[in-house]
C-alpha cells in the first residue's frame, strides 16, 4: 500500500522528478546542503557540505553522489568536478544525490534530490526538454542501409521540432524515420525543440545499427576495486602521506592503470605512492584542498575493462601507532557456477574469500538480512533485485579484523534487439466507481471503459479478476487490487488494474498494457504514467529485456507466467505484474487457435466431450482452469487415437467460464473455452 500511495503522489504532482522519497517504516530520510567556499581545487569543481536531517534513531547512512562515489558518513563533504563540454553531445550539470538510512528498529528510508553541481542550486525543471529514443526498423544488406524510427520523448508545451542527421538530412516531423548507410558503423542524430517563453533545448545521441543475421556478442563482465594502508616505514624530506595500494579485480587483471589525482600515474598492480602535503594555509586562498580522487582501471586477459574511483583525505593520521596491528584486508571474488541447476526466478552465485592475512573465520552478510560463516558459500539471489549488496568480515589469528562490501549485479539486462511496429493507437482503461457511505463491508462497485487515445470505443468481453463478466462489477473491498480485461473492436486485448479505495475512488497502477498484432503474431505494448519509469521483461530463458514492446511468443512458456518489472529512475523495483498467458488465452478465438481438438457441448451440463484429430498420442494431459487462472482439475488419458471421443464429468464444477488445455509431453495440443 505504501508503494501504491507513492504512485498516487507521483501522479498528482506532489513528488517531482527532482525529489524522490521512499520509506518502508516509521522513519524518514532527509538532508540539506550548502556550498563550501573555503575548499580550493586544482580543477574547476564545487565542494558541497551535506547535513543529515533524517527522522528516527538512525544507525547507518549511505550516500550516493551520482558519479560512482559513495560515503557512510553522517555529514559528508563532497567535491563535484565540473563536467567538460563536448562538441558532439550535450553534457548535464545535474547530479542525483541520494541518502539511504537504516534505523535501530529496522526502518529503511530513501531520499534523493537533483542538484546543479555548477553552483549548488536545486534542480529547476526547464520549460522544454529535448529527448528521444530509436529502434532499428529495417536492415537492407543489398543496398547497405539501415532504417531507424525515432521516438520523441521531449517534454514541454507548444513544441516545435528540428532534426539534424550526420548524413546531411533534416526533418521537422515529430517522429521521423531516417535511413543511414551501414558504413560507418555509427551515426549521429540531434533534436532541437522550441517551446513557450522562447525556450529551447538540444539533445544528441549516437545511433548504432545491428545486423539481424549476426549473433549478438555481449562484452565480458569484470569488476575491480582497491584498498590501501599507511606505510610508516618510508621517511620523506617534506611532510607527506605514504600509502600502499593493492588492487582487487575479478577475474584477475592483466593490466593496471592508476591515477593519483596529482599529475602522477602507475602501471603496477600494487604501487606505493607519496602524497605531498599542500603548502600551509594561505591567508587569501584559505585551506588548500585535502582531497585526492584516486582511480584504478584494469584490463583482463579477455579484454574486459573496469574502473573504480575513491576520494582520499591525505591528511589522515600518518603517525605510526605505538603497537602497530598486523595487516589484514578483506576481499572476495564471485562467479555464476555452470554446474548448478536452478529455477529462472533464482540466480545462484559462488562467493570465494580472497582476503589477505591468516583468516580463521568469516562472516558474510547479505542484503536480505541473512548471514553465513562458510568459506565459499553458494548463495541464491532473487531475480527481481538486479543488484545485491554483500559484505565480508574476516578475523585473523593475530586479532585483526577487516570488512569489505561490494554490490553484485546479478541480472544480465539484454538490449532490445527486436524490431516491432510502433503502435498506431494507445489504449487505456478508465473507471467509474463508488462506495456507499453507510456500508462498511465489501460493497463497492466499479465500471470499466476502454479508450483509444481520448476516444471511447465499443469494447466487448469485459472479464474481471473476481470472475464476473461485463463492464460493471460489484462487491469490491477497500484496499484490494482488482484487474479487468476487454477486447477492442480491432481485436486488441486491453488490460487494466487498480486499487479500490475506502472512499470509493480507485488508484490506477502506473502502467497500462495491451496485446495487439492478432493471433499469428501477438505483441505486448504499454503506456507509462511516469516517463521516468522503465520496463523490463523476463522471457522464457530467464534473461531480461528492455523494450518498448515485446512479442508475446517470446514469453509463451506453456504454464509459466511471464513477468513485467517496472523500475524508477534510480533502478528500484516499484511495481511487478504477472501477465498470465492462461488468462489471455480465454480471449482468443478457439476456432483459429485449435486445429486438432473440438469441445462440445458448450455450455456444458454434466459431461464435456473432447474429440481429438491427429496422430496417435502415447498420453494426453487434460487441465481445466477457471477464469482467474486457478487449476481445478488434471487427468491423463493414455493411447489417444485420431477421432477418439473423450468424456469428462463436470458435475463438481460451479457455474462460470473455464479453460480446457490439452498437452502431450511438452507440446500444447489444443486450448479451448467453455461455460457451465
Amino acid at each position: 500500500m505504501k508503494r501504491i500511495l507513492l504512485f498516487a503522489l507521483m501522479l498528482s504532482g506532489l513528488i517531482t522528478s527532482a525529489q524522490t522519497s521512499i520509506t518502508s517504516g516509521n522513519c524518514k530520510a532527509q538532508y540539506k546542503y550548502a556550498v563550501n567556499d573555503k575548499v580550493m581545487t586544482l580543477v574547476p569543481a564545487t565542494a558541497i557540505n551535506f547535513y543529515d536531517r533524517s527522522e528516527g534513531k538512525v544507525t547507518a547512512w549511505y550516500w550516493d553522489f551520482g558519479d560512482g562515489i559513495t560515503s557512510r558518513e553522517q555529514n559528508p563533504m563532497f567535491v563535484f568536478n565540473h563536467p567538460t563540454p563536448s562538441t558532439t553531445a550535450k553534457y548535464s550539470p545535474y547530479r542525483s544525490v541520494s541518502l539511504t538510512i537504516l534505523t535501530s528498529d529496522t526502518c529503511k528510508s530513501f531520499y534523493s534530490e537533483m542538484i546543479n553541481i555548477m553552483d549548488g542550486t536545486p534542480y529547476i525543471k526547464p520549460d522544454c526538454t529535448a529527448r528521444f529514443k530509436y529502434y532499428q526498423a529495417a536492415y537492407d544488406t543489398v543496398h547497405g542501409t539501415a532504417t531507424f524510427q525515432l521516438t520523441n520523448l521531449s517534454e514541454g508545451d507548444s513544441l516545435k521540432y528540428f532534426w539534424k542527421f550526420d548524413n546531411g538530412k533534416t526533418s521537422t516531423e515529430k517522429e521521423p524515420t531516417v535511413t543511414f548507410d551501414i558504413k560507418p558503423a555509427e551515426h549521429q542524430a540531434c533534436l532541437t525543440v522550441t517551446g513557450k517563453n522562447n525556450s529551447s533545448d538540444t539533445f544528441c545521441d549516437v545511433i548504432y545499427f545491428s545486423d539481424p543475421n549476426k549473433p549478438i556478442i555481449y562484452p565480458a563482465e569484470c569488476y575491480t576495486g582497491f584498498g590501501y594502508s599507511v606505510n610508516y616505514k618510508i621517511q620523506t624530506f617534506a611532510p607527506a602521506l605514504v600509502l600502499d595500494f593493492y588492487s582487487k579485480a575479478t577475474p584477475d587483471a592483466a593490466e593496471w592503470n592508476w591515477n593519483f589525482d596529482d599529475g602522477t600515474t602507475s602501471n603496477e598492480a600494487n604501487p606505493t605512492h607519496i602524497f605531498n602535503f599542500p603548502v600551509v594555509k594561505d591567508s587569501i586562498l584559505g585551506d588548500p584542498n585535502p582531497f585526492r580522487k584516486v582511480c584504478l582501471t584494469v584490463k583482463t586477459a579477455s579484454g574486459c575493462v573496469a574502473s573504480y574511483c575513491e576520494t582520499i583525505n591525505i591528511y589522515m593520521n600518518s603517525t605510526p601507532p605505538v603497537e602497530p596491528a598486523q595487516p589484514c584486508h578483506a576481499w572476495f571474488k564471485y562467479y555464476r557456477p555452470t554446474d548448478v541447476i536452478s529455477i529462472p526466478e533464482v540466480i545462484p552465485y559462488k562467493l570465494i574469500d580472497a582476503s589477505e592475512g591468516k583468516v580463521v573465520s568469516q562472516l558474510w552478510q547479505f542484503e536480505n538480512g541473512t548471514t553465513s560463516t562458510e568459506v565459499e558459500p553458494l548463495v541464491n539471489f532473487d531475480f527481481l533485485k538486479p543488484s545485491q549488496k554483500v559484505c565480508l568480515t574476516i578475523y585473523t589469528a593475530d586479532s585483526c579484523s577487516s570488512t569489505w562490501c561490494e554490490t553484485i549485479y546479478v541480472s544480465e539486462i539484454k538490449p532490445d534487439t527486436s524490431s516491432v511496429p510502433k503502435p498506431a493507437s494507445i489504449y487505456t482503461m478508465r473507471y467509474e466507481s463508488g462506495f456507499p457511505i453507510q456500508m462498511s463491508s465489501c460493497a463497492g462497485w466499479a465500471k470499466a471503459q476502454v479508450y483509444m487515445n481520448d476516444t471511447l470505443v465499443n469494447a466487448t468481453n469485459y472479464s474481471w479478476s473476481t470472475g464476473e463478466q461485463g463492464q460493471e462489477v460489484k462487491g469490491l473491498c477497500p484496499t484490494r487490487i482488482y484487474s479487468v480485461k476487454a477486447i477492442s473492436p480491432d481485436g486488441t486485448i486491453v488490460s487494466g488494474m487498480f486499487v479500490f479505495n475506502s472512499d470509493g475512488t480507485v488508484t490506477v497502477n502506473p502502467i497500462n498494457w495491451w496485446v495487439t498484432g492478432g493471433i499469428a503474431n501477438p505483441v505486448i505494448q504499454y503506456k507509462l504514467a511516469n516517463d521516468n519509469y522503465t520496463v523490463e521483461w523476463q522471457v522464457c530463458d530467464g534473461t531480461f529485456v528492455r523494450s518498448d514492446s515485446i512479442p508475446l511468443n517470446s514469453m509463451n512458456c506453456g504454464t509459466k507466467e511471464s513477468v513485467l518489472i517496472l523500475k524508477d529512475a534510480s533502478g528500484n523495483v516499484v511495481y511487478t505484474e504477472n501477465i498470465s498467458l492462461k488468462t489471455l488465452a480465454t480471449f482468443l478465438n478457439p476456432e483459429k487457435q485449435i486445429q486438432s481438438v473440438k469441445l462440445f457441448p458448450n455450455p456444458v451440463n454434466d459431461v464435456l466431450n473432447i474429440q481429438y484429430s491427429g496422430k496417435m498420442l502415447d498420453e494426453m494431459q487434460i487441465e481445466i482452469w477457471d477464469i482467474a487462472g486457478k487449476s481445478v482439475s488434471k487427468q491423463k488419458i493414455y493411447q489417444v487415437e485420431s477421432g477418439q471421443n473423450i468424456s469428462l464429468n463436470m458435475n463438481s464444477l460451479k457455474k462460470g467460464i473455464y479453460l480446457c488445455k490439452m498437452i502431450s509431453g511438452k507440446q500444447l495440443i489444443g486450448i479451448g473455452k467453455f461455460m457451465k
